[in-house]
C-alpha cells in the first residue's frame, strides 16, 4: 500500500481578496510528483478551500501539505513579515532540499549556528545559496542578482527570473561582503509570502561571513 503521509508543502500567500502565483505553486507541485514517480492529482486550485472569512481582509500564509495521494491538510494563519537584520554564512555541503519538503529539520539546525544574527546564509560547495526559509536577491548599483545555485528555486524567484527582473549568477561569499566585485550593497529576502518590496533590506555590512 502506497504511503500517503504529508512529504512536501506549499506555501502560497492570500492578499488583496486573492491566491497569488497559482500557476508556479501548481507547476513546482506537478514537478515534485513526477520526481517522485507518483500519480498527477489534480490541480493545487482544486485543493484549496475558502479562506476563513475573519481572515479574508489580511495577508493570510496557507499551508498545502501532500503526498501521494494529494493534499493531506490545508491550514491559514495570519501572517506578519519577520524583520531580518543581520545574516551569517553557514556552510550546509550536506543539504538538499531541491524539494520543498515538508521536513525542514535540516535547515533549522543551520538555522540554529547564526551566532546572534538574525537569519543564516547557507554557503554549499564553496556557493551562496539561500537562507533557512527564502531565496536572496542582491541590489546592485543598477540591477539585481541572484544565486545561481538555490537550494530550491522558490516561486517568487521563478517569477522574478521569468520577467526578467533578476539576473542568475554564481556568487561566492566573497561576493556578498563589502568592496565585492559585483558592487552588490544589499540583500533582500524574497518567497511566496515576502515578494519584492514587502520586507528590509539587509546591507552587506550586516552579512557576517563563515566562522572558522
Amino acid at each position: 500500500m502506497n504511503d500517503t503521509r504529508p512529504g512536501f508543502i506549499e506555501t502560497i500567500r492570500w492578499s488583496e481578496g486573492r491566491y497569488h502565483l497559482l500557476d508556479l505553486h501548481s507547476r513546482r507541485v506537478a514537478e515534485t510528483l513526477e520526481e517522485m514517480g507518483w500519480p498527477q492529482v489534480g490541480n493545487i486550485r482544486d485543493w484549496l478551500p475558502d479562506v476563513p472569512d475573519w481572515l479574508r481582509n489580511m495577508t493570510v500564509k496557507c499551508r498545502v501539505l501532500y503526498g501521494c495521494g494529494g493534499p493531506e491538510r490545508v491550514e491559514f494563519e495570519p501572517y506578519t513579515v519577520r524583520r531580518v537584520c543581520s545574516l551569517r554564512m553557514v556552510e550546509g555541503d550536506n543539504l538538499d532540499y531541491h524539494l520543498k519538503f515538508a521536513d525542514r529539520s535540516h535547515l533549522m539546525a543551520l538555522r540554529n549556528r547564526s551566532m546572534g544574527a538574525d537569519e543564516v546564509i547557507v554557503v554549499k560547495n564553496g556557493f551562496v545559496t539561500d537562507t533557512s526559509y527564502s531565496n536572496l536577491i542582491f541590489r546592485t548599483t543598477d540591477s539585481f542578482l541572484t544565486p545561481a545555485q538555490p537550494l530550491l528555486r522558490g516561486v517568487m524567484l521563478r517569477h522574478l527570473l521569468d520577467q526578467g527582473k533578476v539576473s542568475s549568477v554564481a556568487l561566492r561569499p566573497e561576493d556578498i561582503l563589502p568592496e565585492n566585485r559585483y558592487g552588490i550593497t544589499e540583500a533582500f529576502l524574497i518567497n511566496a509570502m515576502l515578494p519584492p518590496g514587502s520586507a528590509n533590506g539587509v546591507s552587506v555590512t550586516d552579512i557576517k561571513p563563515i566562522q572558522s
